[in-house]
């Protein structure tokens, strides 16, 4: 993070240029920013940026936000101000905030390319390539970390796959022994003569003819008739017994 140093830097230069736009707020702000008072600072920024969008604006509305710890609203004002800025000297000091605002989130790959936008423009700044040897091994660590974690997530998957497959066998096993030993109940079937089953059999495939039908008609009345015959020959010889008086 630059000092105020740097802040007040691009702060007079820019005043000079720009005194009829926002000025008023951005001496206020700066003000409000040496004495710590960082949220009225910030206000006091953002009023100057709404009447001029410059990039000492957003650059000092970056450096209140980041001592507020509004790390993300800083990247933003930060970003702004390399884009606006037309100066290099700037730029790599707002690319190096940038930088600054994204390690402190732990984007640390984002981090890094600030910093390495920042030493585009100024190649012999120190601290900026420290900062940038820093992001770089906590990015290569990150992504050992992530790597790691998505090992262990697969093995911790892969293992309860196997423990419920396991689980499903011995289920299984343990079905198919009740199987085993308790089979259902059954009644059995009485067994029955060949020939009767046969002819069930025959009689039930073959309908009866119209032929057949009156033949058994027929052998139905001559029992009857016989039948008649014996009852009548009975009778006759048990009620002949008229008297005389």
């Amino acid at each position: 993070m630059r000092t105020i140093t740097s802040i007040l830097i691009l702060t007079l230069f820019s005043t000079c240029l720009y005194a009829q736009a926002g000025h008023r707020e951005l001496r206020e702000g700066d003000k409000a920013y040496r004495d710590g008072e960082y949220d009225k600072a910030a206000d006091s920024y953002q009023s100057a940026i709404t009447k001029r969008n410059s990039a000492q604006g957003n650059y000092n509305l970056g450096n209140a936000a980041y001592k507020q710890e509004d790390f993300e609203e800083a990247a933003r004002r930060f970003e702004e101000a390399a884009i606006l800025s037309d100066d290099p000297y700037r730029q790599a000091n707002a690319y190096h905030n940038l930088g600054n605002a994204y390690y402190q989130q732990g984007e640390y790959q984002k981090a890094a390319e600030a910093y390495m936008n920042a030493l585009r423009r100024s190649p012999s700044d120190m601290e900026t390539k420290h900062n940038l040897a820093k992001a770089l091994q906590m990015e290569q660590m990150q992504q050992q970390q992530q790597q790691q974690q998505s090992n262990e997530e697969n093995e911790e998957q892969e293992e309860q796959e196997q423990q419920q497959q396991q689980q499903q066998q011995e289920d299984n096993q343990q079905q198919n022994q009740q199987n085993e030993q308790n089979p259902q109940n059954q009644q059995p079937q009485e067994p029955q003569d060949p020939q009767e089953n046969q002819q069930q059999q025959q009689q039930q495939q073959q309908p009866m003819t119209r032929e057949e039908a009156e033949r058994q008609l027929q052998f139905a009345e001559e029992d009857e008739k016989k039948t008649m015959e014996k009852l009548q020959r009975i009778n006759g010889r048990t009620c002949t017994s008229d008297k005389k008086w």
